[in-house]
């Protein structure tokens, strides 16, 4: 668990993930957190993000795309927008009308890291999250460690991820005690 920002990002349950939606002040940050959750991406890459990369003509993309420039690996990822993202894009376009340009921008260009680090911190405090070791990297972490659960292969996971390595894909997925004694009685 991260502590004083030291270890790893905790991983959200879903109540707690609803709790944090629920006290978080803005559309915009909402859906910066949802992206950053549904995408399993990191929070640079969902700041970065182009209204062209996600949108065309008001309409969500079958896939987001995080151009090469503005992610870690240097490499162009696609991921495609499941439902519960397309509708929580619909809502935010109609209630938002984002401009051309960066879909959350800022005094110069898009809404900086530490204005979605400080909202994350106020939505923690004021859901009562507090101590539980949350940060930015928990949504990336609890999406990684949610698709391993669901079955999903490692591979898949490090395409959505764009993961370099399966090592360090590895490192983001939780698994618990009860996970491990039934994979073993499973032989």
């Amino acid at each position: 668990m991260k502590r004083n920002r030291c270890g790893q990002a905790s991983i959200f349950s879903q109540a707690n993930f609803d709790k944090l939606i629920e006290k978080t002040v803005g559309e915009n940050h909402k859906m910066i957190f949802r992206l950053a959750y549904l995408t399993a991406a990191r929070m640079g890459e969902v700041l970065q993000l182009q209204t062209s990369d996600v949108y065309n003509d008001g309409i969500p993309l079958a896939s987001i795309t995080f151009q090469r420039r503005r992610t870690k690996t240097r490499e162009t990822r696609q991921v495609p927008t499941s439902p519960k993202l397309r509708e929580y894009l619909k809502y935010y376009w109609l209630n938002q009308k984002p401009q051309p340009g960066f879909l959350f921008p800022g005094l110069n260009g898009h809404l900086q890291f530490q204005s979605a680090d400080d909202a994350l911190r106020r939505a923690i405090k004021l859901a009562g999250l507090s101590g539980l070791g949350y940060s930015t990297h928990s949504f990336r972490r609890t999406a990684t460690t949610n698709l391993s659960n669901n079955g999903t292969s490692l591979s898949v996971i490090q395409q959505i991820t764009g993961h370099e390595s399966l090592q360090n894909l590895q490192r983001y997925i939780d698994t618990s005690p009860d996970q491990v004694i039934n994979a073993i009685a499973t032989l």
